[in-house]
């Protein structure tokens, strides 16, 4: 059986730890809540889709996220489901560091196909393998409707590597989105 969706791919707007430049993963030890300028981003976002036909906002549940995913609620009217699958980059020993540190070791964004196992960092391959998860359920449920997927952006990296058929090492430096975005990207499948 064959099947067709919108998705608007959205990157949460800009939040403290990008000012701050400390990374935020999960387990989320310092909630980090949007900038002024986050929520201006995200605003401008959400008045460009308050008037699609959405079926579902569709969050990480890290707070910057959730925060992105409510001012697109109040625009759209359309309640916000929380996702895990979608959750940021796992960066293990990098987690509340300087972020400069994650991109010292992992200069080469390719690298982090294989992470080195002591530093606890997701994989490309391992987060890959939540959003296929997270696509076959969206698959299931939302058939020929539009939803929006709130994210971050190594994770909307790699889902629209998924979406567009690129392997995670082209999906790592062909596209990525900018703080307080948003992507449409038509999935078809069958």
């Amino acid at each position: 059986m064959t099947f067709s969706m919108k998705l608007y791919l959205v990157r949460h707007g800009e939040a403290e730890h990008n000012v701050l430049g400390v990374g935020s993963s999960l387990p989320e030890i310092t909630e980090r809540h949007l900038t002024e300028q986050g929520k201006a981003q995200i605003q401008v976002v959400a008045e460009s889709l308050k008037d699609k036909p959405i079926a579902a906002i569709i969050s990480s549940p890290l707070l910057r996220t959730r925060e992105t995913a409510a001012i697109i609620a109040e625009a759209t009217g359309i309640r916000v489901d929380i996702d895990d699958r979608l959750h940021e980059t796992t960066l293990g020993i990098f987690n509340e560091k300087p972020i400069q540190l994650f991109f010292d070791k992992y200069p080469n964004p390719e690298m982090r196909i294989s992470p080195d196992e002591k530093d606890g960092v997701e994989s490309f391959i391992d987060m890959r393998g939540r959003l296929q998860r997270f696509l076959s359920d969206l698959a299931k449920h939302y058939t020929g409707q539009s939803v929006v997927i709130v994210s971050h952006g190594d994770p909307l990296e790699q889902l629209h590597g998924i979406l567009t058929h690129e392997s995670p090492g082209i999906s790592s430096t062909s596209w990525y989105p900018a703080k307080g975005s948003c992507t449409e990207v038509t999935w078809s499948g069958e």
